[in-house]
């Protein structure tokens, strides 16, 4: 229960990005579009992973995070986290990262299934 908390704690704001950006326009696009682009939904799906490819940096990133990692296992722990739990909670971080990114994937599936565009 708390790793699922974690996650949606953690990674709503970065799912609802992704899904803002490549999947409702995607629907949008099916659903109002009058200019037939034939596989225009496989373009939406290899930009959502060259764009992660392109300007997601692990190493900054992970960087950039640390002090909120820092705070939030002050928070939890009721003390001063050690080196070895900051580094494992950035890469179960980083792996949620991971899943948002296939869930947005697998949502981009689901609206190529609705609409019949294969």
């Amino acid at each position: 229960m708390k790793m699922a908390t974690l996650y949606f704690k953690t990674q709503f704001t970065y799912w609802l990005i992704l899904f803002l950006v490549f999947v409702l326009p995607l629907i949008l696009f099916f659903q109002f579009s009058t200019y037939p682009l034939p596989k225009v939904q496989y373009v939406f799906l290899g930009a959502l992973f060259v764009s992660q490819y392109v300007f997601y940096r692990e190493k900054e990133w992970m960087k950039s995070k640390e002090a909120i990692v820092i705070a939030q296992l002050k928070k939890e722990l009721n003390k001063v986290p050690s080196t070895q739990e900051i580094i494992n909670r950035q890469h179960l971080l980083s792996s949620f990262r991971n899943i948002v990114i296939a869930e947005t994937a697998f949502e981009i599936l689901l609206v190529m299934f609705w609409y019949k565009q294969f």
